[in-house]
């Protein structure tokens, strides 16, 4: 007899590509972070900066009392040294404030501030600078400031530093409207968040006009200044939730600022910490792109106009979180205000360290630069952290 046939075994049917999404992880963090890093240009930076407060005749004396006596809490505070340190900034100083007898006048420009502080450089009632000077320009209610093509203070920017160059040697000094609010602040804290940002960035890139030092994101990441609007060290965290906070020890507004060591070691980048444990997502990004006609590369995905890819999202913390946070995406163009270029779609929203998202993004439209960035925001209670990325066209 033949012998009987054997049921056929029937291939298993095709359940698409598997998909990994990691595991929750107690190793912290549980991926290497590819973190942006302040690099320097090669010029100084200030071991010893010590800030000479510029005050006009015109001013509230009230005000500039207390705008001295917040900067008298700088030395001693927890606030001055963590996020400078590593960059060969050493302890600060507060000098005697200049009462000048001049008014201030109602409107100026950043050409005419520096014609103005070249002459007082020679005017012997003025304190002479040293390698370590920091003037900070201090102006009264009813002075705009114009930054030419970069707009007028108070509604383009709080705050700017730049240095002059006076006989062989370079002076670094800051200047600081009076806005009425700015950042969400008002009054002296509108002042002293300022303050500190320009008093940062004036320590670690003194000279940026004319032999600059940290003042510029690595090529990897050079996107990052340009979506965050600087590339400076206080730059890096301006835009961040959670910037501006109140030390015991000071009682008025400062602003966070970044830390190559702590960004890279995958700890909060925007320093002193709060410390509560920091979380974030980060997209993996396989391409070099080239950008700017050429000028430079940068790590991205390339997607051309009207097709999609995956990319990767990482999900880290340097410590155990409550739970797991969530995670959205949202394009450069709609964060300015525009229409968007790009459109995503996520496998799923939510995680926690050592897992991984899979963003899909479909480039809809392609600006101007045939690059794209986005912002991922990771959200846990109320607590908001944020990366960037970039997609190549």
């Amino acid at each position: 007899d033949d012998a009987a046939a054997l049921p056929e075994t029937a291939a298993p049917a095709d359940a698409g590509p598997d998909v990994d999404n990691g595991t929750p992880s107690n190793v912290y963090p549980a991926f290497k972070v590819d973190a942006p890093q302040v690099v320097t240009s090669g010029g100084p930076v200030l071991a010893a900066p010590k800030i000479v407060p510029v005050y006009f005749a015109n001013d509230s004396t009230a005000f500039t009392d207390s705008i001295t006596t917040f900067l008298n809490k700088l030395p001693t505070s927890t606030y001055w040294g963590p996020e400078v340190t590593e960059y060969g900034v050493g302890a600060i100083s507060i000098a005697t404030p200049v009462q000048l007898t001049e008014n201030a006048v109602a409107s100026t420009t950043d050409t005419d501030i520096k014609t103005w502080l070249t002459g007082k450089m020679s005017d012997p009632a003025f304190p002479a600078a040293d390698a370590n000077t920091i003037y900070v320009l201090f102006y009264p209610t009813g002075t705009t400031i114009s930054l030419g093509q970069s707009g007028t203070s108070c509604q383009a920017f709080g705050g700017y530093h730049d240095n002059i160059a006076y006989q062989t040697n370079n002076v670094a000094f800051a200047v600081i409207p009076r806005c009425s609010s700015f950042g969400g602040l008002t009054g002296l804290n509108a002042v002293s968040a300022t303050s500190s940002h320009e008093i940062i960035e004036a320590a670690t890139d003194p000279y940026p006009t004319s032999n600059p030092a940290y003042g510029q994101v690595d090529n990897n990441h050079l996107y990052w200044e340009f979506v965050l609007g600087g590339g400076e060290t206080a730059d890096m965290c301006a835009q961040f939730p959670g910037a501006f906070y109140v030390p015991n020890d000071i009682g008025n507004d400062v602003q966070r600022s970044w830390s190559n060591v702590s960004a890279k070691a995958g700890h909060d980048p925007c320093l002193p910490a709060d410390g509560t444990p920091y979380f974030n997502s980060v997209p993996v990004l396989p391409d070099t792109l080239s950008l700017g006609g050429g000028q430079f590369t940068s790590k991205g995905i390339h997607i051309p106009l009207g097709q999609s890819a995956t990319v990767e999202i990482d999900l880290f913390s340097d410590a155990a979180t409550s739970g797991p946070w969530t995670v959205s995406a949202m394009d450069s163009a709609a964060l300015q205000g525009s229409t968007p270029n790009l459109s995503f779609a996520w496998d799923r929203t939510t995680g926690q360290n050592g897992e991984k998202l899979h963003l899909t993004i479909t480039v809809k439209s392609v600006s101007q630069y045939n690059a794209e960035a986005f912002m991922l925001e990771s959200k846990l209670g109320g607590r908001t952290n944020l990366w960037l990325g970039l997609v190549g066209n």
